[in-house]
């Protein structure tokens, strides 16, 4: 094959495409963006207190939500983040499967979810985001 520029160029092109798609790393895709959105769930770093904070939060949404929100909270897996009662992250994990779940409006569901959290952690400068079940931000940076 003769090489022409036009050839090396889609080679070398091909060869950056290959050695990026093998060095890619999930730990950067939880990275906000430019306007503090965080599209994928962040890393766990702790899952066993994860677990806790969202078995403590659909206990208090099970005594105290509408039904609505009793319903969406059972779907939450883990409560990610640090918050106090005036400020922080939280970042709820759930077994949402976007369209392809039993849930009936999974975006409903979502929001019934980040009322409820703020319901339950009132604070002054607070934001939860929720991610389905693989990760994927369904509604983020919701005041609670």
């Amino acid at each position: 094959m003769k090489r022409t520029p036009h050839t090396a160029a889609v080679l070398t092109l091909g060869a950056v495409l290959i050695a990026g798609t093998t060095a890619c790393s999930t730990d950067s895709a939880a990275e906000p963006d430019k306007i503090g959105v965080v599209e994928k769930l962040p890393a766990d770093p702790n899952e066993a207190k994860s677990k806790e904070n969202a078995k403590e939060f659909r206990s208090w949404v099970e005594a105290h939500g509408t039904a609505q929100e009793k319903e969406a909270a059972g779907r939450v897996q883990r409560i990610i983040g640090e918050w106090n009662e005036k400020t922080g992250n939280a970042y709820l994990s759930t077994d949402i499967e976007g369209g392809k779940t039993q849930v009936e409006d999974p975006q409903a569901a979502a929001t019934a979810i980040v009322k409820a959290f703020g319901e339950w952690k009132d604070s002054d400068q607070g934001y939860a985001s929720v991610y389905d079940v693989f990760g994927n931000a369904m509604i983020t940076n919701h005041k609670f």
